[in-house]
């Protein structure tokens, strides 16, 4: 969120004479070619690459508008996209200053900056433009209005959010004086750049998004997050299923029921979780024989379903080794890339549940029951995990993982519910390369039994 302290007049006037133009003259821009995500480089004072030029993101609209909520909905869902985005937030508008920082961030193989600020005059804008024109970058402009309601909620939502950060600050003074300071905007025009114009309301009926000039995967992913109508409050429910049968044996996949200590577990997840507004599993029976005890209206999902593991379907650590010793190694070399034959990988699962956070992220009071890798690429979404770091989130069985937003970041909380289970965490072994010995390679298998305990005939 940007700041609140308001600019003086003096310092509008001297922002807007830096801003008149940019070149190489000022310093903000050198001669070196820019290097770009993928590590390309680009002539500079060229047509922007539609494939590889980076991208700047300018947040237009006056105070309240939810600007800050939208610019990082915007760099969460990219990052986790594995693309490198950052917020730049400004109080009034982007600086040269601002440009020197964001060109560090592209010459560091960055390839998306959105700022975070009001830009309410078309001069104020120019900056930017020329900027992207300079270094052969995209542009687009995001424009923010909604209602009186709107602004109100949003203000009030605000108001709480830096009450936590200073309370001897009169905040609702401060912002009140914002507003009125703040408090005509010039319409972007259809000159300037791409433009995605968002009527921001939390009534899904109400929020409207029109787009103009809009290329490209990149932004048109940027458009598809802020067709959602921004919702600020959220609470969500995350656990896997209850121990299952496979889980004792350390086998992984299949479709196998739940255990004693599982069904126990489904019991105990029905007090600690009674009222979920939505209940979504996967289409496996572990998930849904998880959540059978939980009223409210549910739906089996094929996006939930656990990772295919292919030709390892139902294999313990120690069979795939056996079996397919060098698949097992390349797989611990790179978990976030590898996919299992005739199966998938964690990109592929990253993919395969991006409707179903575009989906959470439009709703609150979710109950989700799935596997260990599909909660892994939903957690990190909520955690900000890096997508090479996504295949060693530690999601435990038996656990409900409950996730709240705090402003436009979210808190997540792991509250065990004490019904003793395997562990199934595995961390990447030392020793990753194809000829190491089985030692080497299993060094990390959580324990397990290796087959049923036998049944005793009196």
């Amino acid at each position: 969120m940007a700041p609140i302290a308001t600019v003086c007049e003096e310092q509008q006037s001297a922002s807007s004479a830096e801003m008149s133009s940019v070149d190489a003259s000022n310093g903000l821009v050198d001669d070196s070619p820019l290097t770009v995500s993928g590590g390309h480089q680009m002539a500079r004072s060229t047509m922007p690459c539609v494939l590889s030029a980076p991208l700047v993101v300018t947040l237009v609209g006056l105070p309240c508008r939810g600007k800050s909520f939208a610019a990082h909905r915007i760099s969460r869902h990219l990052n986790w996209k594995g693309e490198s985005a950052k917020v730049f937030s400004v109080d009034e508008a982007a600086t040269p200053e601002t440009m020197k920082e964001i060109l560090a961030h592209f010459q560091s193989g960055s390839s998306v900056a959105i700022i975070d600020g009001m830009h309410l005059t078309r001069q104020s804008r120019q900056i930017i433009t020329a900027f992207c024109n300079e270094t052969s970058s995209h542009h687009i402009l995001v424009e923010i209005t909604c209602d009186d309601a709107e602004v109100a909620d949003n203000m009030e939502r605000t108001l709480k959010f830096y009450e936590k950060t200073d309370k001897n600050i009169d905040w609702r003074h401060t912002i009140e004086e914002k507003m009125l300071h703040y408090g005509v905007l010039e319409p972007c025009s259809p000159l300037e750049a791409p433009l995605i114009a968002v009527n921001a309301s939390s009534n899904p009926i109400l929020h409207s998004v029109t787009a103009r000039g809009i290329q490209g995967a990149l932004q048109t992913t940027i458009l598809g997050v802020l067709a959602s109508p921004l919702i600020k409050d959220h609470i969500f429910y995350f656990t896997r299923h209850g121990e299952s049968k496979f889980n004792m044996m350390g086998r992984i996949g299949g479709d196998s029921g739940l255990s004693e200590r599982g069904s126990k577990y489904a019991e105990r997840l029905a007090v600690a979780c009674p009222a979920p507004k939505l209940i979504w599993t996967s289409e496996l029976e572990r998930t849904i024989a998880t959540a059978r005890a939980i009223p409210g209206p549910r739906t089996a999902l094929r996006e939930l379903n656990e990772i295919n593991a292919g030709i390892c379907e139902g294999l313990t650590y120690e069979e795939i080794q056996e079996r397919f010793p060098q698949e097992f190694a390349w797989r611990d070399q790179d978990k976030l890339k590898y996919r299992y034959p005739h199966g998938e990988s964690y990109l592929d699962l990253l993919q395969r549940v991006d409707n179903v956070v575009q989906g959470l992220i439009t709703a609150s009071e979710v109950l989700v029951v799935s596997h260990q890798a599909v909660l892994r690429c939903i957690m990190a979404y909520f955690m900000g995990t890096t997508p090479e770091d996504v295949p060693y989130i530690n999601v435990p069985l038996h656990t409900l993982l409950i996730v709240r937003s705090n402003g436009y970041d979210f808190q997540v909380e792991p509250v065990p519910l004490k019904i003793e289970c395997v562990d199934t965490y595995r961390v990447q072994p030392k020793n990753c390369s194809p000829g190491r010995t089985d030692a080497d390679a299993l060094q990390t298998v959580p324990a397990h039994f290796d087959a049923p305990l036998p049944q005793v005939i009196n």
